[in-house]
């Protein structure tokens, strides 16, 4: 282990990075039975995807764990699977195994991106106010899913309100968000898997969930998803549509991406300016998208969640690892899987968020054109959803607010790119 993921020199132990693994699983676990829902409105078997969404899971977090040595968690990407279903299936009309194909490419089109010299140059010029204003905001965003999951916050009204406090659930979810955040002022290591399984035991007890009736499930439905790309079907309909399907695919994912990476750095300094580790995770990404496409799976990308893991001490690709194994076993174990519901993870969302908002001291408030940009960011990102669309919208604002002060020299030629990208984002 030592040799593989230089714990000493991370300054890690085993205990550490196994708990983090663990950590990180349980906070992304309800992917794995949400993307059946969601790819199953465009047809797909439910149990295939469930099996897919676990391997591919396995096999991208795996890749990212040898290729970087970094403690990032892989997975289909949550609104990735609705658009893949809800606008390429269902607006646009492509069969599952046409969007399986669309998917297949752009995850091709986004690994080209990242071996290529664009990359680096993003890296390198973007603005040290939005790297810290992005790590705030996917604490804010990440927070925010954690209250929605749990039903603390809903939207039923069309705007946010709070949820129904009669609700054994949200009371549930309640206590084991205080318990965790009691947990994690007194210092306990262990505080966001302790918070967790807390709130797992509660929602058992006071029947939320219930106990799963057996332990083992054969994984033996892959087969009706994988393989099953359609590149013939996706041809015939159309080259100009398909273009603008695979550049936002492909953009997005990237960005994704790279806002968490760079949220991630700023927050825990995992990355320390490694422009090469970087590189690497993003080919991993991209080259788990093209896996997890060929096993019947939407987008798979890195998960903001990996952010609890990094909280609970993880800091190599063991963590890493400890998250694929858990999703292995989840392939044969789902019904004992069941009972970590998305409400059940809230807490360390919730925790993890404010960890990743302290970074907000990082950026410079004293000048207008520094912090509009920070703030317009942060709002946008849990507000939207959508890690892209707040850089989009910090990147866009950040470039006018130095052409209104007359700072057009702080503007890299990258910068300037990156700005009209965006603009042709919103655009598309």
């Amino acid at each position: 282990m030592e040799k593989i993921f230089h714990l000493s020199e991370n300054r890690t132990t085993l205990a550490a990075e196994l708990r983090a693994g663990v950590t990180t699983f349980f906070a992304m676990a309800y992917i794995i039975f949400l993307n059946g829902v969601f790819l199953g409105g465009a047809g797909m078997d439910g149990q295939a995807v469930l099996i897919a969404t676990c391997l591919s899971a396995a096999l991208g977090t795996l890749l990212c764990a040898f290729l970087s040595n970094k403690p990032f968690a892989l997975a289909a990407g949550m609104g990735l699977n609705s658009f893949f279903a809800y606008t390429v299936c269902g607006v646009y009309g492509y069969s599952w195994q046409q969007a399986l194909a669309l998917t297949f490419i752009a995850g091709l089109l986004f690994f080209l991106l990242a071996v290529s010299p664009f990359r680096r140059k993003v890296i390198a010029s973007f603005p040290d106010t939005l790297k810290h204003a992005v790590s705030v905001g996917i604490g804010l965003f990440i927070a925010l899913i954690g209250l929605l999951n749990a039903g603390v916050v809903n939207m039923t009204m069309g705007f946010p309100a709070l949820g129904d406090l009669s609700d054994p659930g949200v009371l549930c979810a309640i206590a084991g968000i205080l318990v965790t955040a009691l947990l994690a002022v007194r210092g306990v290591k262990a505080a966001l898997i302790l918070g967790m399984l807390f709130t797992v035991i509660l929602n058992v007890l006071f029947g939320v969930t219930a106990a799963p009736t057996k332990l083992f499930s054969a994984p033996d439905a892959l087969g009706l998803v994988a393989f099953k790309l359609d590149f013939h079907g996706l041809a015939a309909r159309g080259i100009p549509a398909l273009c603008a399907l695979l550049v936002s695919m492909a953009m997005v994912d990237m960005f994704d991406t790279l806002g968490f990476l760079i949220g991630a750095d700023s927050g825990a300094g995992l990355l320390k300016d490694d422009e090469k580790a970087t590189g690497r995770v993003l080919i991993a990404d991209a080259s788990s998208t093209m896996l997890g496409a060929l096993l019947g799976c939407s987008t798979v990308t890195c998960y903001a969640e990996s952010s609890t893991g990094i909280a609970a001490g993880g800091r190599t690709g063991l963590t890493g690892v400890t998250v694929a194994v858990c999703f292995l076993l989840a392939t044969f174990f789902s019904p004992l899987s069941s009972v970590i519901t998305a409400a059940a993870t809230s807490p360390a969302l919730v925790v993890v968020g404010l960890y990743m908002f302290l970074d907000i001291r990082n950026i410079d408030l004293q000048h207008l054109d520094e912090a509009l940009p920070a703030y317009l960011c942060i709002l946008v990102m849990p507000l939207s959803y959508s890690i892209t669309t707040g850089m989009a919208v910090g990147f866009i604002s950040y470039t006018l607010c130095k052409l209104a002060c007359g700072k057009a020299r702080e503007l890299s030629g990258t910068v300037l790119a990156l700005t009209v990208l965006f603009a042709l984002y919103f655009i598309i």
